[in-house]
Order: structure tokens, then C-alpha cells, then sequence
């Protein structure tokens, strides 16, 4: 499969491409700064800032799928995945890409979920230090569900470089405290090879 990664460069997307180099998977790895270094036949690194539909074209042609991993980093765009949405959502229109995959925070609820008490706390924490961080949240996955893709949404708590454990993912959570980013990529890259969850919005939960 071909896989087009926006936000390759961030700690989750250098974990992702490694997994999917690894399960023979060729990646088109989106980068804003740096791009991982990575010496590997299938890994194809392309200068992209999502906000900019000219490189978010470039990245996708010829992808079989798109992954977004573009999250809020110091100094990034109150609207950043809002707008890398728009443009990944109009270039796979455009050259006939069906599946997206997105990853978000569980700030971000669906009808059914069963968030803890822990979840509601450190989500009101956040609503209330950074709050345009969660609308930003909230409507890059309204973009995302009103669209014709088949899409599948990865909701997480909290994201720290720990060694991975067991997890599965759920309908509702609850949610696992603490997720590992290898976690992470384990996670999409299962939604992508098995192509679950269709139009759903799972979340990693404890194991």
C-alpha cells in the first residue's frame, strides 16, 4: 500500500513510517522542518506544510491512503488542522482517494462514548488553558465526517515516549491513560491494513 503521511516529522509520524517500512508498505512522508532520517527503498520524504494545498497535492498523488498526524506544536497555527483538512479532503477528492485516516484527542466526542473521570478532567484542563486547541479539534473532524471518504478517526488521551503495552481500540472508550506514540502508529497502521472502523471514531483504550 501507499501510504501519504502529513506530519511525518512529529515523534507519532516518525514511529508511524518506521512500522509501515517495516510491514512493506511504501510511504510518501509529508515533513514541515525536518524530514526523519530514514534510509529505506519505500520511503519517499516530501516538504509539506498542510496548510498549503499546492504541497498536500504533491504528497498524495499516487497514495492508496492519507494518514494525518498533524497535531498543535509550539508556534503552529490555532487553525492548523482545520485547514490541513480542507486541503487533504480536496486533493483526495481530486485524484479519486477514498481512504483518510486522522488522529485527535479525546476532547473531541462522539455520541456513545464513556470518557473517566481522569479523561474529564485533563480535557477540561486543556478547554480551559488552550481552548482553541480543542475547537481547532472538534472542527477538523466535522470537515472530516460531512466529506464522501471513508474515513477513520484515532482519538487518544495522552501521548508521552513511553515503551508501548497492550491496548485495543473502541467505541467509546474509555480511554487509556497513557498512550504510547508507537501505540499510535500501531493503531493506525492496524485501522489501515485491516480497514476497520469505517466512519467510526475509535479510541485506544487499555489492553
Amino acid at each position: 500500500m501507499v501510504i501519504a503521511v502529513l506530519g511525518s516529522d512529529g515523534r507519532s509520524g516518525r514511529a508511524f513510517v518506521r512500522a509501515a517500512l517495516n510491514n512493506g508498505h511504501i510511504i510518501r512522508a509529508g515533513y514541515r522542518n525536518n524530514a526523519p532520517s530514514i534510509e529505506h527503498e519505500n520511503y519517499i520524504p516530501i516538504k509539506c506544510n498542510g496548510e498549503n494545498p499546492d504541497e498536500v497535492a504533491l504528497l498524495i498523488q499516487d497514495a492508496d491512503a492519507v494518514l494525518c498526524l498533524i497535531g498543535h506544536v509550539k508556534g503552529s497555527h490555532a487553525r492548523t488542522q482545520t485547514e490541513s483538512i480542507r486541503n487533504i479532503i480536496a486533493s483526495m477528492r481530486k485524484n479519486n482517494i477514498k481512504r483518510l485516516i486522522s488522529l485527535t484527542g479525546t476532547g473531541v466526542r462522539f455520541p456513545g462514548d464513556r470518557p473517566n473521570s481522569i479523561d474529564k478532567v485533563l480535557n477540561f484542563s486543556i478547554k480551559l488553558i488552550d481552548p482553541q486547541r480543542i475547537l481547532d479539534g472538534i472542527d477538523h473532524v466535522e470537515e472530516i465526517k460531512y466529506s464522501d471518504l471513508d474515513w477513520t478517526i484515532v482519538r487518544v488521551l495522552k501521548l508521552q515516549n513511553t515503551r508501548p503495552t497492550s491496548f485495543r481500540l473502541t467505541e467509546g472508550g474509555p480511554a487509556k491513560l497513557i498512550t504510547s506514540r508507537v501505540e499510535v502508529a500501531q493503531a493506525c497502521l492496524e485501522v489501515l491494513e485491516k480497514n476497520e472502523f469505517m466512519q467510526k471514531a475509535p479510541i485506544i483504550s487499555k489492553g
